[in-house]
């Protein structure tokens, strides 16, 4: 553990933000193989806030036994220190279960520890993405693609499950939708020192996308595009070239440069996709926004430098958030310069 993170505290504040109440009761979700440091620390502040606490250890994260889902399934909160993605932990979403994902170390559960201000921007950009018809993409790298707009949610994560029926990870912030089926059109190029999820890599050279009516239909550069090509083909499934969720970072303290910092198994890889006005671009499913399609890969690439337009109003230009509603607030010393 980091010293100095007073990780106690920590966790009372997140489950105060969870809006955890005395009368509800709490699942808290581990590896048997590998089990989470933050277990004890979730259960004692679940009880300190009076609410009752139930510890779940299992083998299989993906398939969760029958006892561990009726103890979920009784649950008003559900604390994922594993990121189990058995579906019928999201299908029970639609029953009022909350759901917090923690898995990050714990210094980056402090610094990019979540606020109500995160949540109010956050909320403003889903706001804005969820009226928006079309969204244009360029960057100065030679980044040039359109996406229709209005067939799938907005959605957004802002760091704590604080309502009925929300799915959220500590930490994050950043807003995201699922393009209109076939409506992607241009090119997508990948800039040196963008993240390749879940590889947990920088690209060391640019990767020119082509993209035609949803799906990605070339991919041409030098090894970092010999190697998507490869991850792509290997699954032999047609739907791993489509486009997936698309939006843009919202976190005042997630950083680019964390992967630099920490081998791969040492994070999930938050700071990278939710640092403050990056694009993230993904490939593959897009049944967790409503669609049909349903894959096993997916591509998660956070993208620096780019410009995104709502309707031709500027949002990001060149990395930097505009509307007021999403924007951090400089340091009163520097407002003052």
């Amino acid at each position: 553990m980091a010293e100095g993170l007073n990780l106690a505290r920590l966790w009372r504040d997140m489950l105060a933000l969870c809006r955890l109440a005395p009368h509800e009761h709490v699942a808290v979700l581990t590896s048997a193989a590998k089990p989470s440091p933050y277990a004890t620390h979730a259960l004692l502040a679940a009880e300190a806030a009076g609410a009752s606490a139930t510890l779940l250890q299992v083998s299989d994260l993906n398939n969760l036994p029958p006892a561990a889902m009726a103890a979920i399934l009784k649950s008003d909160l559900l604390i994922d220190l594993a990121f189990s993605h058995d579906a019928r932990v999201f299908g029970s979403l639609g029953n009022g279960l909350r759901v917090l994902v923690a898995v990050e170390p714990p210094e980056i559960l402090a610094r990019m520890f979540p606020t109500m201000e995160d949540r109010r921007r956050c909320l403003a950009a889903q706001h804005r993405l969820g009226y928006a018809k079309t969204m244009h993409v360029v960057s100065d790298a030679g980044t040039d693609i359109t996406f229709g707009l209005g067939e799938f949610p907005s959605k957004c994560q802002y760091g704590f499950a604080d309502e009925k029926g929300r799915w959220d990870q500590w930490p994050g912030a950043f807003v995201y939708t699922f393009p209109n089926e076939g409506s992607s059109n241009g090119t997508v190029v990948l800039d040196r020192g963008d993240i390749l999820f879940p590889m947990k890599s920088y690209l060391q050279a640019p990767v020119r996308l082509t993209v035609k009516d949803g799906f990605i239909t070339d991919i041409s550069g030098g090894l970092d595009a010999d190697f998507i090509k490869d991850v792509l083909e290997s699954y032999k499934d047609p739907n791993v070239y489509a486009i997936s969720h698309i939006g843009w970072g919202l976190s005042a303290n997630g950083r680019w440069n964390t992967l630099g910092f920490y081998d791969k198994a040492g994070t999930e890889g938050q700071d990278g996709r939710a640092f403050y006005g990056n694009f993230l671009f993904s490939t593959g499913p897009n049944s967790g926004g409503g669609g049909k399609r349903s894959t096993p890969c997916h591509l998660d690439i956070p993208m620096r430098n780019t410009s995104v337009f709502l309707d031709n109003q500027a949002i990001v230009l060149r990395g930097e958030v505009m509307p007021d509603d999403q924007r951090v607030p400089a340091p009163a010393a520097l407002a003052a310069e």
